[in-house]
């Protein structure tokens, strides 16, 4: 989501050890997992994409909360991944990158003859700014997807891009109300913002914001009749103008150089280096030492408060803000080992990067100047940020050491998104320098790089994109729903083709039709993966591909429950339901679960993956598990059991049959426990009939 100058779980072939601590003899889970493909319901916000001074790269690749766009050299504009509301702005509600490429499909229809010059893409739209044409226009932006709360901008709360022939050149320019064009853009979690080119006007800050308003993200504060009633901000571009709002105050003279839309709160970096930031502050990711909003009160502006402090005399050359954090691009210090990089907000899942899960900003005193700064490595400095939904990326200065790609991940891991090749959390007991670089590919950099919702893109030094992490609905671009970055390295993956139209998925066997790729080189086939190559009998598009079939049905689903969320209040109860009872399907039941103590404390459970639909392919992926010290006889003490893995042990399996193991932790020594599983839909959730109940003793 950017600027045009400025710059649950899967997982496999790894024991993962739940984030927290149980009370002992409750019991931890890991799981051992095969390789399989993930496809699941669309969730989450989208965080900013990467800051970069003076960058154009940082500019033309931004990754959302389920979608993710790219220009070519001609300037024009691929996006792929969810469609359902139009984000994507083909004209349709399609999903792009799953089994097709996005240069299949072409480019984004900007109006006749236009190009852009940055993108930004939000949680569910997307917006870009348009390169100058002879068209008399008051505005150059352009935006598309969901329409709710104004966020698109044009007066109303319309989706744009999801009907046939609507595509985001069939409407008006967005109306910036100030007669000048935007010189960056940014598409938050539900609102956008640019900074306009200056027209040294006294006391117009350059910023615009619109959309939702509630937590004072757009920065404008309330009315005093609002205020006096408890209603929170209005919106703005749901029925009037995106420039309705006016510039929003900055300070005294001060005007932005960048502008970082999160998902509830809003950054900007200011001409003087500063920063000020506005919006929901519960986490602390506004950096001001509390957890109060800012712009959500009468008279209370962005310009009303002081700046950020990022330390003694630091000013900042780049921002970005995430879902419930903020990252900043420090200026030169001079000091050794101060690598340039400060984070704050939320620090579960090690976001920040300090070694820690702290939560940083929220508290009197402490602001991000008194975390120091981020350990990138012995000497390391950043060139670029990108704060995501719950991780964060950096690029950093080329050092032409052999085997560095120059970017570094942290975070949450439980998809791949770091692109380590596992699905550790990385920045919650150490440091983002101890992780060393993410593989690109053999000698390949970044010169560009995204963080959205639950995935990571970047653009490498040959022009290519390569993205990695979760990767339902296509969001990845590699002709498949599966994950890149838990169980194989970016790298291993081919590059994503963003050029050749009409371009068909890799093909397999000598059928000539498209397979369902498996990601990376390694994987065990055995263990249920599709075979994929010459003479492996791989699943072709013109036999019966069961997680074709799959995918298919779970778009369905999601199209349903939208339009059941559209009906009157009284009624989409009822519209869910039948939504459900059409799409849902009934796994068989868990068949030859055995437990066995394998310590004092551990329990290992196996037990045979059925059909997500009957006996019928492919496996069911996700699992609800109970514990108890009891026996489990009935349906009542199986509901009474502890409940693992949060509800859902997930599993990287496709085929029926698969053995899957479960390592149960911190158990009591000496004790029996008694265990049953239910299996779950991979499309609904519906779960599946109890199975028979096994038992085991911690030595």
């Amino acid at each position: 989501m950017v600027r045009g100058g400025l710059a649950v779980v899967f997982w496999g072939m790894s024991r993962l050890r739940i984030a927290g601590r149980a009370r002992p003899g409750t019991g931890l889970c890991a799981v051992l997992a095969v390789t399989g493909l993930g496809i699941a319901l669309p969730a989450g916000a989208a965080a900013e994409q990467a800051s970069r001074p003076t960058s154009t790269a940082s500019a033309r690749l931004d990754t959302g909360g389920r979608q993710a766009c790219a220009f070519l050299a001609n300037d024009s504009v691929r996006c792929w991944g969810y469609g359902e509301e139009g984000e994507l702005g083909y004209g349709n509600k399609d999903t792009i990158g799953d089994d097709e490429t996005p240069g299949s499909v072409g480019p984004v229809n900007l109006g006749g003859g236009r190009t852009a010059t940055a993108i930004g893409a939000g949680d569910v739209h997307t917006c870009a700014l348009l390169a100058d044409s002879n068209v008399s226009e008051a505005s150059n932006v352009r935006c598309w997807g969901f329409g709710g709360n104004g966020r698109l901008g044009y007066g109303n709360t319309s989706n744009i891009g999801d009907d046939t022939g609507e595509t985001p050149g069939s409407v008006a320019p967005v109306d910036l109300g100030a007669g000048r064009p935007a010189v960056s853009i940014s598409a938050g979690g539900a609102h956008s913002c640019v900074v306009l080119q200056d027209a040294n006007t006294p006391n117009d800050s350059n910023a615009r914001c619109w959309g939702f308003g509630d937590n004072g993200e757009l920065g404008y504060g309330n009315t005093a009749d609002r205020e006096l009633r408890r209603l929170p901000p209005e919106n703005i571009g749901d029925d009037e103008p995106a420039g309705s709002g006016g510039p929003v105050n900055l300070g005294s003279n001060r005007r932005a150089v960048a502008i970082s839309a999160g998902a509830r709160h809003t950054c900007a970096l200011l001409d003087d280096g500063n920063v000020r930031c506005w919006g929901l502050g519960g986490n602390g990711e506004l950096g001001y030492g509390n957890t109060s909003n800012i712009g959500d009160n009468f008279n209370e502006t962005p310009g009303t408060v002081e700046p950020v402090n990022l330390g003694t005399g630091r000013t900042a050359a780049a921002i970005s803000a995430g879902d419930f954090h903020t990252c900043a691009l420090l200026d030169d210090s001079n000091v050794p080992d101060d690598s340039n990089v400060r984070c704050w907000g939320f620090g579960g899942n090690g976001g920040l990067g300090y070694g820690n899960t702290n939560t940083i900003g929220d508290d009197p005193g402490e602001t991000p100047g008194s975390a120091g700064p981020v350990d990138l490595g012995a000497g390391r400095t950043a060139v670029a940020i990108s704060a995501g939904g719950t991780h964060t990326c950096a690029l950093l200065e080329d050092t032409n050491a052999p085997g560095d790609s120059n970017v570094r991940c942290w975070g949450y891991g439980a998809s791949g998104q770091p692109g380590y090749g596992n699905t550790n959390t990385i920045g919650d007991n150490e440091t983002p320098g101890s992780a060393g670089p993410v593989d690109l590919g053999t000698g390949r950099r970044a010169t560009a790089i995204s963080a959205g919702g639950r995935h990571t893109c970047a653009r490498l030094d040959d022009g290519n994109v390569r993205c990695w992490g979760y990767g339902a609905n296509g969001r990845l671009g590699n002709c498949s729903p599966n994950n890149i970055g838990d169980d194989e390295l970016p790298g291993s993956i081919g590059p994503i083709d963003l050029e050749t139209p009409g371009a068909g998925c890799p093909t397999s066997g000598g059928g000539g039709g498209d397979s369902v790729p498996t990601p990376g080189t390694g994987g065990d086939q055995s263990g249920g993966g599709i075979p994929v190559g010459p003479g492996t009998g791989g699943a072709q598009r013109n036999s019966v591909n069961p997680l074709r079939q799959e995918a298919l049905r779970a778009r369905a689903l999601r199209s349903c429950m939208a339009r059941a969320a559209r009906k009157p209040t009284r009624e989409r109860s009822r519209g869910r339901a039948a939504c459900l009872k059409r799409y849902g399907r009934t796994p068989a039941r868990v068949t030859d679960l055995r437990a066995r103590g394998v310590s004092k404390k551990q329990i290992l459970l196996s037990f045979t993956a059925p059909g997500t639909d009957g006996r019928r392919p492919p496996a069911a992926r996700t699992y609800l598990v109970k514990q108890s010290v009891r026996p489990i006889r009935k349906a009542r003490d199986f509901a009474r059991g502890q409940t693992l893995c949060k509800g859902t042990c997930r599993f990287k399996v496709t085929r029926v049959g698969t053995t899957l193991k479960l390592t149960i932790t911190d158990l009591r020594p000496g004790t029996t426990y008694y265990y049953a599983i239910q299996a779950r839909d991979n499309v609904s959730r519906r779960l599946g009939p109890r199975s028979k109940a096994a038992q085991a003793r911690t030595r």
